[in-house]
């Protein structure tokens, strides 16, 4: 296997999607090969803070040579909150593309349950865009603080799970199932244990 090196990326963007909840572009190599469902290791430019923060990919831009991270920031002095300080221009160390990615091709012509819970949605946007077959996206939150529902939209049929209920099925994803009696061939899914 490739050993991935470490490159400085820089910050083409931030933004604020939900409470906690982060979007980044970042211009880097690994756009080159970067594949639905691997992650990236981004590390702080804090000197006493050696181990990266695993964070996956949500889009790719390989034409502009760009990948898209959105992820949660988990407290003061995790790097996830440095990272929420970053803007336009910054510099970021980076390595990837990690980790094995969703078997797209397997899907071809199924009928595919995307499943993400919590800061397991992001990598269902880049699969949801690569996917050729019947999708049913099926997004759990804890709240109504929804974050890329109207992004997935556009790739197939959205169902949202609310653990309040306060938008959509009471419940996890496992529950929208239930609910509308849906039936697939194939589950791809990141995100906790339901």
């Amino acid at each position: 296997m490739e050993e991935r090196k470490k490159e400085i990326a820089r910050v083409v963007s931030q933004e604020s999607l939900a409470d906690g909840i982060y979007s980044m572009w970042i211009q880097t190599e690994a756009s080159e090969s970067a594949k639905p469902g691997q992650f990236l290791s981004l590390y702080t430019n804090d000197a006493s803070r050696l181990l990266p923060r695993p964070i996956s990919i949500c889009e790719r831009d390989r034409e502009k040579g760009r990948l898209r991270v959105v992820y949660r920031v988990t407290g003061q002095n995790t790097g996830t909150e440095q990272f929420s300080r970053m803007s336009a221009g910054d510099r970021i160390p980076v390595v990837g593309p990690l980790g094995n990615g969703f078997p797209v091709k397997e899907a071809i012509g199924k009928r595919v349950f995307l499943m993400g819970g919590g800061i397991g949605i992001p990598p269902m946007l880049q699969l949801a865009k690569e996917l050729d077959a019947e999708k049913h996206i099926l997004l759990g939150y804890r709240s109504a603080d929804l974050f890329l529902q109207d992004d997935l939209k556009e790739y197939g049929k959205v169902y949202i799970a609310t653990e309040d209920g306060s938008v959509g099925t009471k419940g996890n994803v496992m529950d929208i199932i239930k609910e509308q009696a849906l039936h697939g061939d194939l589950i791809m899914a990141c995100g906790p244990m339901p």
